[in-house]
């Protein structure tokens, strides 16, 4: 077998594809259309992965003493430095309780009549907070910041009555160390400020990648295969091999251009940082290129014609694609998902790929990834090329 003629043969074949690709005005606007809708899709959806900001709340006062108007002092005054809460005034329960249905507002404070004699004879401030869980993310994000909001409402009360007992007793307190004697300083492995996207560019890298490829290779040979050009590759003086390395190398090309996309867009508009090294990066995103270029020829050999192929790669991508851990982080998954997710490919892919961007990590970091990687390729292509070659004798 002459090496250096099936690589030649493979070069001629991605020229005829990329010249293919960029005669396609359609094609060509979507090299650049994809990643960034999913880029702005999922960057401002989730900015920052924090708690909602302006979530509109009720207020209810049936007390109207003056501890009651302390606390909603206090209530705004925390309120203030985050804006998590839009508060808007209502003179019964049922009236808040109707807004919440209207979907005016997520929930409503409700302060019980008492309240005040409960602050001033030295009892617990009871009161209630109705919520609207028919929403579980609002919901969610909603006893997130109640959480956040009451611990300073907490703070503010005892350092106040600390005040007040050090007056009393001519005491020289601090009534930070009072409350609090322990401190807490937190440290990470990503300087700055991080973001939900930091965790998700690196996916989408890989993501799309895997997506080109494998819907990539099942299309363009179908699409010979129906145009009736694909005999006349079989029948010039190149091998199967070549025609495979050929049309895999110009989805590679098109699949690094998206990623440099992503990773340029990722930095202008979310501020993800590169710490790692981008050469080891695009290594891995060959590994990556080359664990799913066997999926996506298994799917264009047991099919016959071009739908059948999209809906094989559809039926082996998507379920991929949410058990990798793009979106979401594996350790949120029930424990049966993530046992699936060690057997796919995107898995350690990903997971290398986060690793070496974010956390600056070496080969020996992910070594183990590209050995998976690697197996899983090498496994898939010994299974994918003897049926390809013999779909083409069909």
């Amino acid at each position: 077998m002459n090496i250096s003629k099936i690589f030649k043969d493979s070069y001629h074949v991605m020229a005829k594809d990329m010249l293919e690709f960029r005669r396609n005005r359609m094609q060509l606007a979507a090299l650049f259309m994809m990643p960034l809708i999913f880029l702005l899709m999922f960057g401002f959806i989730f900015p920052s992965g924090g708690t909602q900001q302006h979530m509109p709340m009720g207020i209810v006062n049936l007390d109207h003493g003056q501890g009651s108007d302390e606390f909603l002092a206090q209530l705004n005054l925390i309120n203030q430095n985050t804006s998590s809460m839009d508060f808007i005034n209502y003179s019964s329960v049922d009236d808040a309780k109707t807004a919440i249905n209207q979907g005016k507002i997520y929930g409503t404070f409700i302060i019980p009549s008492g309240f005040s004699d409960n602050i001033t004879n030295g009892k617990s401030g009871d009161f209630t907070v109705y919520i609207d869980n028919s929403n579980p993310q609002s919901s969610v994000q909603v006893q997130q910041a109640l959480s956040g909001i009451l611990s300073g409402l907490n703070d503010m009360k005892a350092q106040a009555n600390v005040l007040q007992l050090a007056k009393d007793t001519d005491q020289q307190i601090n009534p930070q160390v009072m409350i609090f004697p322990y401190v807490l300083n937190v440290s990470t492995t990503i300087p700055g400020e991080t973001n939900y996207f930091n965790f998700l560019a690196p996916g989408l890298m890989i993501m799309i990648v895997m997506m080109t490829v494998m819907t990539g290779i099942p299309e363009a040979i179908s699409k010979e295969k129906e145009m009736g050009t694909f005999d006349g590759m079989l029948s010039a003086p190149i091998s199967q091999i070549s025609v495979i390395i050929g049309k895999t190398a110009a989805l590679c090309t098109r699949g690094f251009v998206q990623c440099v996309i992503i990773l340029a867009m990722a930095m202008l508009l979310f501020g993800v940082t590169i710490q790692g090294n981008l050469l080891l990066a695009f290594f891995m995103l060959l590994l990556g290129i080359f664990s799913f270029i066997g999926l996506g020829i298994l799917a264009i050999s047991m099919s016959g014609d071009q739908a059948s192929g999209t809906m094989i790669v559809n039926l082996l991508m998507f379920p991929m694609i949410f058990l990798g851990g793009i979106f979401y982080p594996l350790q949120q998954m029930p424990w049966f998902m993530q046992d699936i997710s060690k057997f796919i490919p995107l898995t350690y892919a990903a997971d290398a790929m986060r690793k070496i961007i974010l956390l600056n990590a070496g080969i020996g970091d992910v070594l183990f990834q590209m050995l998976i990687l690697v197996a899983f390729g090498v496994v898939t292509m010994a299974i994918a090329v003897p049926l390809f070659r013999k779909s083409m004798t069909r």
